[in-house]
């Protein structure tokens, strides 16, 4: 009789164990940056928009526990700094949609710069920190083209001057 209440206390346990719900992860209520995105990679003294999220987390209990909802923040003030050694450069990000800001950087150096990001409203506030890797600026090929056309242009010019020279002697 004691296996047979053993086996039916571990089915019962077993159903449960399956039936329950899964774990949720614990949240507090507040705001949370999600990320950031770029439209392409951040790139030494080139103009670079990036995008920040910031979403509203409310949870069943009103402090820490299984979260209840979401929302997308559209009226935080959202700001953005980029360190690398000494350099600092600080951008004021804009509300685009649904809770996404957008930001404009020019950094003036290639290498792994840090970026901290910040949103701040009346009731909550939220942080985030990650590292950004700029690569080396990427010169236009248009500007080598005209360099080259320039520099042609010139010698073209030197040597009839020159030839114009030597046909009147």
């Amino acid at each position: 009789m004691k296996n047979k209440g053993n086996c039916v206390f571990i089915f019962m346990l077993f159903t449960l164990m399956v039936i329950s719900p899964a774990v949720k992860a614990d949240v507090e209520n507040g705001w949370y940056i999600t990320g950031v995105s770029y439209e392409k990679q951040f790139t030494a003294q080139s103009e670079t928009v990036f995008y920040v999220g910031v979403m509203e987390a409310k949870t069943n209990t009103g402090e820490m526990g299984a979260l209840e909802s979401a929302k997308p923040v559209t009226d935080a003030v959202v700001t953005a700094v980029f360190t690398l050694e000494q350099e600092r450069k600080e951008v004021t990000l804009t509300h685009e949609k649904n809770g996404e800001y957008k930001g404009v950087v020019t950094l003036p150096r290639s290498g792994e710069w840090i970026l901290s990001m910040k949103a701040v409203g009346d009731h909550y506030a939220s942080e985030f920190e990650t590292p950004i890797q700029v690569q080396v600026e990427e010169y236009n090929s248009t500007s080598f083209l005209i360099l080259f056309l320039f520099i042609a242009t010139l010698a073209t010019v030197y040597i009839m001057v020159k030839f114009a020279f030597k046909m009147r002697r």
